[in-house]
């Protein structure tokens, strides 16, 4: 299965059976984490085989039932912001108030918004978490994107935090119990801008079905992407906090299926 069919395959399945994952497929993602967390500056991690991976946590969109693997998407907006073009130092004094307040919901969706740390935080988790979604369904896996809820003050994680981090989505993985749904989307007019006069080139139209594809809270697409003169593509989220972790699934989409490279808004 190549990156595109692995694409159509994918959706959003929250219902899994017991049947363990092979060994194979949990070392082929581990190596896939290890090659994600050297190039982004997360510190995405990997649990296997658990009774509930959520630990009972609730989840801000939709109700799961059966997880029993998971990948925490965790990372701090200084070292995201040291792997970038940006300096560290660029991360003001709320991206330090925000980790250290427990990441909660209400807290972050109104400084995340506007901090440029915690935006280059969640558009990374968004492009590498959905590249590892992707290795899994390339491995027969089915997948969903979750929020926990009170994730930061969980009791016995399985994960480990080191200072200024933060969980900030999480992946369940697995045997899916249920098929998935049929994917929904926005015109691809609604979702880019051309040069006015010209027409969509071929690996454009092929980057935006591409990105189309891609996961966003619930469904709602909130991205844009432009096709600029000098034939350079931009894309920027059209929303609020969440938006940027979709905008990340959608560019990760996009550059994997046309071939270039994507300029961050």
């Amino acid at each position: 299965m190549d990156l595109i069919e692995a694409m159509e395959a994918r959706h959003a399945i929250r219902m899994y059976t017991d049947e363990p994952v092979a060994d194979d497929a949990i070392a082929a993602l581990r190596q896939e984490i290890d090659v994600c967390n050297a190039e982004s500056g997360l510190h995405t991690q990997m649990v296997t085989g658990l009774d509930d991976a959520f630990l009972g946590l609730k989840t801000h969109y939709g109700r799961f039932k059966g997880v029993h693997n998971a990948i925490a998407l965790i990372g701090s907006p200084a070292a995201v912001l040291a792997k970038g073009s940006e300096a560290a130092s660029s991360v003001d004094s709320t991206a330090t108030a925000l980790a250290d307040s427990g990441w909660t919901k209400e807290g972050a969706e109104d400084i995340a918004a506007t901090d440029p740390g915690e935006i280059a935080l969640q558009q990374t988790v968004g492009y590498y978490g959905e590249r590892l979604a992707l290795k899994a369904t390339q491995l027969g896996l089915a997948t969903s994107w979750a929020v926990l809820d009170g994730a930061m003050n969980a009791t016995d994680p399985w994960w480990t935090l080191a200072p200024g981090e933060k969980i900030v989505w999480v992946l369940a993985f697995g045997h899916g119990a249920r098929p998935g749904g049929k994917h929904r989307s926005k015109p691809i007019e609604e979702l880019c801008t051309l040069p006015e006069g010209e027409d969509m080139p071929d690996w454009f139209r092929k980057g935006m079905k591409a990105a189309m594809l891609a996961p966003t809270s619930l469904s709602q697409q909130p991205f844009h992407f432009t096709l600029k003169t000098d034939g350079t593509v931009g894309a920027q989220a059209t929303e609020g906090l969440f938006a940027h972790v979709g905008l990340g699934c959608a560019v990760h989409h996009f550059e994997a299926a046309s071939g270039h490279t994507v300029d961050w808004i």
